[in-house]
């Protein structure tokens, strides 16, 4: 029994092993990031609004406005409703925000960010608005792959554990339930 136990330890302990390694790969090669920060719900410009975050109407960021596949620095790439964010965007400033001209305005090729942020209030509660997740559409399916990821990592590490068991020679007794 203690064979069966510890062959089947090593097993799901490398199919565990292997599953979070591919899941920190995506992770680290964007693929997450790539499935939240999918495409747009509005025309407008997607942005890293970490390249500006401490602009202010004193001291505004400017953005080279401009094509890109992926955004680098402080960057503002143009995009229609429905297309897919540029890889390193985690923002959509908004067309009608450029036109009002009081967050954010175009200057010639420049995309000038004067309030990144501000203190709003809602239903009596305040809170800090940016241009971060604004406008961005979620892949459908990543709350599937999210979802599958977990129990998939969750079934693997149980029978890791079960095998754990079986080689240490436990014997883990069930808990009988009675109904009234």
């Amino acid at each position: 029994m203690k064979k069966k136990g510890a062959i089947k330890f090593f097993v799901w302990a490398a199919l565990a092993l292997a599953l979070a390694v591919y899941v920190f790969y995506a992770h680290e090669t964007g693929k997450i990031d790539q499935m939240y920060y999918h495409s747009t719900k509005t025309d407008g410009y997607a942005v890293n609004t970490n390249a500006f975050f401490d602009a202010t109407k004193e001291k505004p960021a400017l953005l080279q406005i401009g094509p890109a596949d992926e955004i680098r620095g402080p960057m503002a790439v143009p995009v229609k409703k429905g297309e897919r964010l540029p890889k390193g965007a985690n923002g959509v400033i908004d067309k009608k925000v450029v036109e009002e001209g009081k967050r954010a305005k175009v200057e010639g090729d420049k995309l000038v960010v004067m309030v990144p942020w501000q203190i709003k209030e809602s239903k009596g509660f305040k809170y800090k608005d940016t241009f971060i997740h604004k406008g961005v559409k979620t892949d459908p399916w990543s709350g599937v792959w999210n979802v599958a990821m977990t129990i998939a990592l969750g079934l693997c590490l149980g029978f890791m554990a079960e095998g754990l068991t079986d080689l240490l020679g436990w014997k883990i007794q069930k808990i009988e339930h009675f109904g009234h």
